[in-house]
C-alpha cells in the first residue's frame, strides 16, 4: 500500500523514538540513515535528520518516488518547485518546510484546519526546535512566519489540499480543513501498551517483565531492525500478555449398566462435562 494514509501511518508509528545520547547530550545518531540507500553518512556525521526522516517514511510507505531523497530541506523545496508541486497551502501527506527560506526544518502533514497544521516531525522536541532529539507530533500555526510552504506529493489517490487555486483540478481535492486518511490496518490492537526504554533495559528484559515472548515483542515493533540495539528514551510497543488457554475436561464415561433388581431403578448415563470458561 502506498499513498498518504500509509505515509502517515508509518511516520506516526515512530513518535516517541529518540536519537542517540552520549557524553551527556543528544548526538544526532539515529536508525533511519542506515535504512535509506546512500544516506548512511547522515548518522555517521551526526547531521540533522528531519529531512532524512521524511525520506525514510516515504521509502517505507511505498512513496519513494514521490519525495526527494535528501537530508537537506532546501533541496527538498527545490525538488518540489521544479516539479510544479509547491504550495503555500497545506495538504494531507505534504512535506511542510519551515524557516525564512524553507530550509530550516521539515515534517509531514497529517491534518490541518483554518488556523493550524498538524505534523509528524523528526529531529524536533516538545518546543518545536529544528534541532531536537526525536520524533514528535507537532501543532503549528499556519500563518506563522516560520511556516514557509508545502511540497505536494503526487499520490495515486490524489491530494487533499487547502489551496483554492487547485480547486477542481485533476489530482486534487479542495478542503478548507482535513484529517489524514487512516490506513485500514492502522487501528491499534487491543491490549497494546507502550514502554519507554531506560538505561540497562533490553528487549529480553522487557519481554520477561511483560510476560510475553521475545518473538511477539519483535512482531509488535517491526521498525526494530536490530533487537540488540535499543536506546534510552526509545518507545517499545508491548503486546498483551496471552490469556491462559481453557483446559477441556474429558467427557465422563457412561457408568456401567446397573444390575437389574425388583426394587432398584436403572442408573441414568452420566452426561459429558462442558469445559469451564475463564
Amino acid at each position: 500500500m502506498s499513498g498518504a494514509a500509509e505515509l502517515i501511518r508509518i511516520a506516526k508509528a515512530e513518535v516517541g523514538y529518540k536519537e542517540g545520547f552520549a557524553n551527556g547530550h543528544w548526538d544526532n545518531t539515529e536508525k533511519y540513515a542506515g535504512q535509506v540507500p546512500g544516506m548512511a553518512w547522515v548518522s555517521a556525521g551526526h547531521y540533522p535528520w528531519c529531512a532524512l526522516f521524511v525520506s525514510w517514511a516515504a521509502l517505507k510507505s511505498g512513496n519513494n518516488d514521490l519525495f526527494p531523497r535528501t537530508a537537506s530541506c532546501a533541496y527538498a523545496l527545490d525538488w518540489f518547485r521544479k516539479k510544479g508541486r509547491f504550495s503555500e497551502y497545506p495538504a494531507i501527506g505534504a512535506q511542510v518546510l519551515f524557516g525564512p527560506n524553507g530550509g530550516t526544518h521539515t515534517g509531514i502533514v497529517y491534518a490541518y484546519d483554518s488556523t493550524y497544521v498538524y505534523t509528524v516531525e523528526g529531529n524536533t522536541n516538545t518546543s518545536g526546535s529544528p534541532e531536537g532529539n526525536g520524533v514528535y507530533l507537532r501543532k503549528r500555526a499556519r500563518r506563522d512566519a516560520s511556516t514557509y510552504g508545502y511540497g505536494l506529493p503526487k499520490f495515486p489517490e490524489g491530494v487533499t489540499t487547502a489551496d483554492p487555486a487547485l480547486k477542481g483540478k485533476s489530482g486534487f481535492t479542495y478542503a478548507a480543513k482535513a484529517d489524514g486518511p487512516a490506513a485500514k490496518h492502522a487501528a491499534p490492537k487491543a491490549g497494546l501498551k507502550k514502554v519507554i526504554v531506560k538505561s540497562g533495559m533490553t528487549l529480553s528484559s522487557i519481554a520477561l517483565a511483560a510476560g510475553v515472548t521475545l518473538a511477539s515483542l519483535l512482531t509488535a515493533n517491526p521498525s526494530l531492525k536490530n533487537p540488540d540495539k535499543i536506546q534510552p528514551g526509545q518507545t517499545i510497543t508491548v503486546p498483551a500478555k496471552p490469556s491462559p488457554t481453557a483446559t477441556k475436561k474429558p467427557a465422563s464415561k457412561p457408568s456401567a449398566k446397573p444390575t437389574k433388581s425388583a426394587t432398584a431403578k436403572a442408573t441414568p448415563k452420566a452426561t459429558s462435562t462442558k469445559p469451564s470458561c475463564k
